[in-house]
C-alpha cells in the first residue's frame, strides 16, 4: 500500500477497487473507531502501528486487489503507479519488472538507496530470464554495500549464484564477493586476474564494470605490494578505456595502484573538477580517494567531507565508514586534530558494524597515530601492536607503514628520538614490509626531526636525497611540504636559514600544522644562534598554534624554548581533549553550535538519550554548568 494521504486519490482508489463510487461518508465510522482522521484534503492513520494492524488484517488477495485499484488511477504519476502495479501482480511480468528496474534510477536520484535495493529485488522477483534477474540482484547487492549492509550483499549474491549468469555477471558477481574486502592482498596473480576481467569487459563496452574490477586490483596493489608488473598493468589495461578520464573511478584507479608515477596525471583530471559542481555523493569519495592517495590533502579534504555530509544524508554508513577513514591522515596533515579524532572514531565504530573489517583496523591504526602525536606514548604503543598484530600475518605494507608511523610519533613526543629515527626509517627501506609508496610520506619531516637528535643527520641526508629525486616525479603536496621541513632541520648552519625562509614563504594557510612545526624548528635554531629576540616571534607563533591543534608536547617545547629566550609563559589551563574523549568532544561540539540532542544522535547515528547521558558527563569534566557555556569553554581548546 502507498503512504500518500492525498483524499480524493483515495477515494478514487476505493471506488475502483469496490466497483462503484466510494462516497467521504465511508471513513466517517472508522474515524469514530479512533483509526483515522481526515479532513477535506488528507487521511491519516492515527498511528503507523494502526496502518501496520490494517494491513496484517487484510488477505494477501485483498492486498493486491487494493494496490492494483491505486495503480489504475494513477496514471498521470508513472513511477508510484509501477510501485502499486509491482505490487499487485502474483506471478511473474517482465513488463512490470522491467518498469521496477527503471524505477529503482528515481529512488536514488530522491536519496532513498533501500527503496532502489527494494525495487530492483521486486524487479528480480518479476523478471522470467534468469541472466536478467541474476544482473537485476546484483545491481541491488551493490547499493546494499553502499548502505553498509554485508549481511543484505550476501543474501543478493547467494540468490544470484542461483540464476544463469553471463560472463560479465560472473564478473560482476567477483567483485561484488570481495567488496566489503576489497583490498585484502593477495599475490599479484589476482591482480592479473582481474585486470583479465576488465579486459573482458572493456571488450563487451562495460566500462562501468571494467573501472569496477581495476579499482578492485589497484586498492589490492595499495593495501599490500604486489610489485612493479601488477601496478603496470593496471595502468595498461585501465588506459584501454577510451572514455575513462571523465569517469572519477579512473582517477582513483590511476592514484590508488600507482601514486607515485601517475600522480601528474591524476592532479591534472582533478585540477579540471570544480569541487561545488558535484553533487554526486560516490564521485566526491572517488575524487577523494584519488587525492588522498596522490598525497594531496587539501584537496582531498574539501572531496571526502563534501562526500561526507551527502552520504549521511543518504544514510550510507558503508561508503560513510571509509570516507571517514581516509579523512584522518589529511586532517592530521592539515592540523585539525580534534576533526581527525571524531572521524577515526566514528569511522571505527560504523566499520564495525557494516561488516568491514580491514577499515576497522584501519581507522585503529589512524586513531593511534594522534594518541601518539598528543604525547600518550605508551597508550600509542600499545595501539600499534595490536594493528601489527592483526596486519602483519597479511603483509598488509599499508597497515604496517602506520605501525611505524605511531611508534616513530609516540617515540618523539616521549623524547626519545634515537628509537623513533630506528623505527622510522623503515618505512623509507624498500625491502622492509613496512614501507609504503605513500604513507611513508606522511613520516618524512619526523625522520629529520628524530635524526637531529639522535646524531643521525648523516644517514637521514642520504634517505632525503631519495625523496628529492622522487618529488621531481610525484606532486604529493605531502611530500613536498615535508621536505622543506626536513632540508631545513638537516641543513649545515651557513645553509638553514635561507631554508627556512623559503619553508615559511610558502602559502601555508592550510597547514597550521607543518607552519607551526618549521616556526618551532626555525625559534630553535635562532636561539641557538644567539639571536634571542628573534627567535621569540616564531616561537609564540608555533606556541600557540601547538595548543590550538592539541598537540601537547610540541606546545611544551615552544614553551620551553621561549622561556630559555628570556620569556615568561603562564601555565596553561588543561584542554578540553584532555579531559574528554574523541566522541564527548564531538558531541560538545554539536552542542555548541546549537545542536539539539536528537539532531546530534540523528547525525553521529545514536540516540537522544546517550547523547544526553554524554553531556551529563561532559559539563563537570569542562567545569561549566549549561550548554550556553559549551562554545565560550571550546574556544580554549
Amino acid at each position: 500500500m502507498d503512504n500518500g494521504d492525498d483524499l480524493p486519490e483515495i477515494l478514487a482508489g476505493a471506488s475502483a477497487l469496490a466497483g462503484q463510487p466510494v462516497m467521504v461518508a465511508a471513513l466517517e465510522t472508522a474515524m469514530a473507531a479512533g483509526l483515522l482522521g481526515f479532513d477535506d484534503l488528507h487521511v491519516q492513520f492515527r498511528h503507523p502501528l494502526v496502518r501496520s494492524g490494517v494491513l496484517q488484517l487484510e488477505t494477501v488477495t485483498r492486498r493486491y486487489a487494493a494496490n492494483a485499484a491505486l495503480a489504475e488511477v494513477l496514471v498521470h504519476e508513472p513511477y508510484r503507479r509501477t510501485w502499486h502495479r509491482a505490487q499487485s501482480v502474483s506471478g511473474q511480468d517482465d513488463e512490470v519488472a522491467d518498469e521496477m528496474e527503471a524505477a529503482h534510477v528515481v529512488s536514488l536520484r530522491r536519496g532513498s538507496a533501500t527503496e532502489a535495493i527494494w525495487a530492483l529485488e521486486r524487479s528480480a522477483q518479476l523478471t522470467t530470464d534468469p541472466a536478467k534477474r541474476g544482473r537485476r540482484l546484483l545491481l541491488a547487492a551493490e547499493h546494499a554495500f553502499g548502505l553498509g549492509r554485508a549481511d543484505l550483499v550476501d543474501r543478493l549474491l547467494t540468490r544470484a549464484a542461483w540464476t544463469s549468469l553471463s560472463r560479465l555477471d560472473q564478473a560482476r558477481m567477483a567483485w561484488l564477493r570481495e567488496i566489503f574486502n576489497d583490498g585484502v592482498p593477495g599475490d599479484a596473480d589476482r591482480v592479473f586476474a582481474l585486470c583479465d576481467l576488465a579486459l573482458e569487459a572493456i571488450g563487451a563496452s562495460e566500462s562501468g564494470l571494467a573501472l569496477n574490477l581495476l579499482r578492485g586490483a589497484a586498492l589490492r596493489c595499495w593495501w599490500a605490494d604486489t610489485g612493479p608488473a601488477a601496478r603496470a598493468r593496471v595502468i595498461e589495461v585501465a588506459h584501454l578505456i577510451g572514455d575513462g578520464a571523465d569517469d572519477p573511478r579512473y582517477a582513483a584507479v590511476l592514484a590508488v595502484a600507482d601514486p607515485v608515477l601517475q600522480g601528474q596525471a591524476v592532479r591534472e583530471i582533478l585540477d579540471a573538477v570544480v569541487l561545488e559542481t558535484v553533487a554526486d555523493p560516490d564521485a566526491l569519495w572517488l575524487l577523494g580517494q584519488a587525492a588522498h592517495a596522490i598525497g594531496d590533502p587539501v584537496r582531498a579534504a574539501d572531496f571526502l567531507s563534501r562526500a561526507e555530509t551527502k552520504l549521511r544524508q543518504q544514510g550510507r554508513l558503508g561508503l560513510l565508514s571509509q570516507v571517514l577513514n581516509m579523512q584522518v591522515l589529511d586532517n592530521l596533515e592539515l592540523g585539525d586534530w580534534d576533526r581527525a579524532v571524531s572521524c577515526a572514531e566514528e569511522a571505527k565504530r560504523l566499520a564495525h558494524e557494516t561488516g568491514q573489517p580491514l577499515y576497522d583496523t584501519g581507522s585503529l591504526s589512524l586513531h593511534a597515530m594522534i594518541v601518539a602525536l598528543r604525547g600518550n606514548n605508551e597508550q600509542a604503543q600499545s595501539m600499534a601492536n595490536e594493528v601489527e598484530i592483526a596486519a602483519g600475518s597479511r603483509r598488509l605494507n599499508s597497515l604496517l607503514c602506520c605501525v611505524q608511523l605511531i611508534r616513530g610519533f609516540g617515540l618523539i613526543s616521549a623524547g626519545q628520538h634515537t628509537e623513533a629515527y630506528e623505527a622510522l626509517c623503515r618505512v623509507f627501506d624498500p625491502a622492509d614490509p613496512s614501507f609504503h609508496l605513500g604513507d611513508r610520506y606522511h613520516g618524512v619531516m619526523f625522520l629529520a626531526e628524530s635524526a637531529v637528535h639522535a646524531g643521525r643527520v648523516r644517514e637521514a641526508r642520504d634517505v632525503i636525497a631519495g625523496l628529492e629525486a622522487e618529488a621531481a616525479t610525484t606532486p604529493a603536496a605531502t611530500l613536498h611540504r615535508q621536505l622543506s621541513y626536513a632540508r631545513a632541520v638537516l641543513a649545515d648552519d651557513d645553509d638553514a636559514e635561507d631554508l627556512f625562509t623559503e619553508a615559511l614563504r610558502a602559502d601555508l594557510i592550510r597547514w597550521p600544522w607543518l607552519r607551526a612545526r618549521l616556526e618551532l624548528a626555525y625559534g630553535r635554531w635562532l636561539r641557538r644562534q644567539r639571536r634571542v629576540t628573534q627567535a621569540r616571534p616564531p616561537l609564540r607563533s608555533a606556541q600557540l598554534t601547538f595548543d590550538l591543534i592539541g598537540a601537547r608536547s610540541w606546545a611544551e617545547q615552544a614553551r620551553s624554548e621561549l622561556r630559555a629566550a628570556g620569556e615568561r609563559i603562564q601555565a596553561q589551563e588543561p584542554n578540553a581533549q584532555d579531559v574528554l574523549s574523541a566522541q564527548e568532544l564531538q558531541i560538545a561540539r554539536l552542542a555548541a553550535e546549537g545542536l539539539s540532542n536528537r539532531a546530534i544522535g540523528e547525525r553521529l547515528y545514536l540516540s537522544h538519550r546517550t547523547v544526553g547521558t554524554h553531556l551529563y558527563r561532559i559539563f563537570p569534566k569542562l567545569e561549566i554548568t549549561s550548554r550556553a557555556q559549551l562554545a565560550g569553554r571550546l574556544r580554549q581548546v
